[in-house]
């Protein structure tokens, strides 16, 4: 008899391993009771067991699972036009709000400017005296004719 090689001999055992072990998993799912108001995997005094085995077909279970992809890449694009829009939108409030600083900055220095002009005396040249402090120079009085 011809010996297969090592992977041939691994293959059918490790294969008939997980199927048994899906099999397995499917039996060995978790009963779930229904106690009251609360869930619990461990049986309770007036407890009822619940079905948690999904009753849909496979074709039921696909169009399920592609309505979901379907609505999650909807809500994923007004997500994307909803942050655009605020994004915008806080844009312009900024620009309004810095033209209204602005505005008010000028009002603010046009006020000022007439109260300065108002108020204060004209602005001295440097070292220049006060005009009542300035000594006054008074022509000669021209000689008398003869």
């Amino acid at each position: 008899m011809r010996k297969r090689p090592l992977e041939h001999r691994l293959l059918w055992p490790c294969a008939a391993f997980l199927v048994a072990m899906q099999g397995g998993a499917l039996a060995a799912e978790p009963q779930v009771w229904r106690c009251g108001n609360a869930y619990s995997h461990q049986p309770c005094t007036h407890g009822a067991a619940i079905d948690t085995q999904d009753g849909r077909t496979a074709q039921q279970q696909d169009e399920a699972k592609a309505q979901a992809e379907r609505t999650r890449a909807l809500a994923d694009t007004l997500h994307r036009e909803n942050a655009a829009r605020e994004a915008q939108q806080r844009k312009e409030e900024l620009a309004r709000h810095r033209a209204l600083l602005k505005e008010q900055a000028a009002l603010r220095r046009a006020q000022r400017k007439a109260h300065d002009l108002h108020d204060k005396p004209p602005r001295q040249r440097k070292n220049q005296r006060p005009v009542d402090t300035r000594r006054v120079v008074q022509p000669a009085a021209p000689a008398p004719q003869r």
